[in-house]
Order: C-alpha cells, then sequence, then structure tokens
C-alpha cells in the first residue's frame, strides 16, 4: 500500500533523528516519500508537527511526544486515525506573579476544599462582593460614570474570572516540637506521662498563582535558545498596576473564606512569594 510505505519511510526518520537528535527540513522529509505536496502537508499539519520542536525558521528536531510512537505499531496507529490539528504553542512569559501557600492541619482540607470551590460559581462570589465594605471595594476598582450597579458587579466578577481559575493542594509531611524546648530526659518523662514532645503531622498546602501585569508573547516557544536568551528590562521590575487589586480581592474573599474555616488552630500560616516575599501568620491572642 503506497500510503503505508510512505508512513513507514517517515516512522524510520523519525526514528533515526530522534536518536541521534539531528536537525532537518521540512523538505528533507517530504523527500522521503512520494506523497504529493497536498498530502504531505495534510499528514505534517494532522501527525507530524506534534511530534517535532522548531530549531529556528526552516529546523526542526524530532522531541520527546515521539517516544510513545518509537514502535511500528503505536505510529502506524497514530497516522492512520483522523486527527485535529495539532495547536502551536504560544510562549506567554510573566514577569510579575504573586504566589500565596496556607499551611494547615489535614483535618481542615475537607471544610477548605467546601469553602474555596463556593468561589469557583458567579452567584457566590457576586453575593460575597456585595456584603463588603463597597467604599474599600470602590477604593480598589473604581466605578465607571453611568455604570449601574449590576453592571459594576458583572464587571467586577468578569475581572476575577480572568484572575482566578483555581488552586492546587498537595500534602507533605512534617515533624513538630509540641513542648517548651526540652533535655532529652525531659522529654522521654513526657511521654511516659502520656503526652508527646514531638508530633508527626500532615500538613495541607493549598496554593494559589495569580500571574500580574502583560506578558511578553513570543512564538514558537519551544526551542531551547527561549530561555537562554531570556534578559528581563529593568522597565518590567515595576509592580503592574493590577497587582494591588489582586492582593485586596484575595484577602477580602479567599483569605476570609480560609480564616473561618480553621478558625480553630493556633496559627494559620500564609507564604507570599514572587513579586514580595512575606510570611503572614494568624495568631489566637491568649
Amino acid at each position: 500500500m503506497p500510503d503505508e510505505r510512505n508512513q513507514s519511510a517517515v516512522f524510520r526518520f523519525f526514528r533515526s533523528h530522534y536518536r541521534q537528535q539531528l536537525p532537518f527540513t521540512k523538505e528533507q522529509l517530504a523527500n522521503e516519500t512520494n506523497w504529493s505536496r497536498t498530502s504531505f502537508n495534510t499528514y505534517w499539519s494532522k501527525q507530524f508537527k506534534r511530534l517535532v520542536v522548531p530549531i529556528d525558521d526552516t529546523h526542526f528536531r524530532v522531541s520527546e511526544s515521539f517516544r510513545p510512537y518509537s514502535t511500528w505499531t503505536a505510529f502506524r496507529a497514530l497516522v492512520t486515525q483522523v486527527r485535529r490539528v495539532s495547536s502551536d504553542y504560544t510562549s506567554l512569559l510573566y514577569s510579575n506573579v504573586i504566589v500565596y501557600e496556607f499551611f494547615m492541619p489535614l483535618t481542615n482540607e475537607g471544610h477548605l476544599r467546601t469553602a474555596l470551590d463556593a468561589l469557583f460559581y458567579k452567584d457566590t462570589i457576586s453575593s460575597r462582593l456585595r456584603a463588603l465594605d463597597r467604599n474599600r471595594v470602590e477604593e480598589h476598582f473604581p466605578r465607571q460614570g453611568g455604570e449601574t450597579e449590576d453592571d459594576y458587579f458583572e464587571r467586577l466578577c468578569t475581572w476575577i474570572e480572568r484572575v482566578f481559575i483555581g488552586y492546587s493542594l498537595t500534602h507533605v509531611s512534617g515533624r513538630y516540637r509540641a513542648e517548651e524546648l526540652a533535655t532529652i530526659s525531659h522529654a522521654a518523662q513526657i511521654y511516659e506521662e502520656g503526652s508527646r514532645y514531638l508530633v508527626d503531622e500532615t500538613t495541607a498546602v493549598v496554593r494559589f498563582i495569580f500571574p500580574c501585569g502583560t506578558p511578553i508573547q513570543r512564538r514558537p516557544p519551544l526551542s531551547s535558545r527561549h530561555f537562554e536568551d531570556d534578559q528581563e528590562p529593568d522597565a518590567l521590575i515595576d509592580e503592574p498596576e493590577d497587582a494591588n487589586k489582586i492582593r485586596w480581592f484575595f484577602g477580602a474573599l479567599f483569605v476570609q473564606s480560609i480564616i473561618q474555616v480553621v478558625n480553630g488552630e493556633d496559627e494559620i500560616w500564609m507564604v507570599e512569594s514572587g513579586m514580595r516575599n512575606r510570611l503572614h501568620i494568624w495568631r489566637v491572642e491568649t
């Protein structure tokens, strides 16, 4: 079958160039087959393009995405089925980012998920926004002339939709001292009395990442030169305008929800990193 012979030729070409990481051009690959230009371009856009990364305007290398198809059986299955056109990734570089991480005992995870998941819904966010101090909200998000209240909160929800996509939650194991610093003999006495000196605890870490400002957009992104040549201009050091908005709304919506959920803890820790590196601690006053 002509198509299978051409597919086999492409497979051998890819396998050889993958093993040796040799650069090649589209013309070199096309010359391995007797497909018409139209047929080759169709295969390139639908199947082959996803398996390569650009080096420059004319040269490519076989990428790691070829590894799952490095046997003839897997490769033939790939190129003989109808697939959607592979998308070209665009590299977006944000020079400013705000990262928040909450640390809390695992016992709070279920309640925390419920509280945070409520903030994925427009009606919940809208009601929370309306309950905030209106002057404070408008201080960070001024109303526009002639804007009705409904239009104002619709615009607010649209902005929050853009900056908040979700959160990640991981579990880490830790060990903590539960008593005042003691000697080994005193610690043994604490254990004998039925208490614990060292406590093993699994901690839930909730992470939020907020890109700020306008990203630098580049294409194609997958060549190593984009990482080698990255030099951030001094102009990007200044905080973008939306950074303070993000900090305030995060505190008003998310931090308050989290503190209410874990209210029984003696301390709540939140690490802020990125544009500012700070540790926030909420501590119950004795």
